[in-house]
């Protein structure tokens, strides 16, 4: 693997994040439904995470800038995914 291409790591990245969702999904019980909710709720935080990034990148922010606003975004799912279980534990 030549880790001096962008293309490689990502590529190995992704592969590394797929595989490890996967054993992690059925080491905890899951079946084929919860493995495809856990990788497209993975799909769509990428999109996210990434897509705020690369917007506030390409608007001009500096890199950490763009960081930040990628960090926030992903904060913000994060709040709502408690919120999301709280409510569906503990009712509203």
């Amino acid at each position: 693997m030549d880790f001096r291409n962008e293309r490689t790591l990502v590529v190995g990245f992704l592969l590394l994040a797929l595989a490890a969702t996967t054993v992690v999904v059925l080491l905890g019980g899951g079946g084929v439904v919860e493995l495809g909710a856990a990788l497209a709720a993975g799909a769509g935080l990428a999109v996210i995470v990434l897509g705020s990034y690369a917007i506030s990148a390409r608007r001009g922010l500096p890199h950490s800038h763009a960081v930040g606003v990628a960090a926030v975004a992903l904060g913000v799912v994060y709040a709502l995914a408690i919120v999301v279980r709280l409510l569906t534990v503990f009712g509203a």
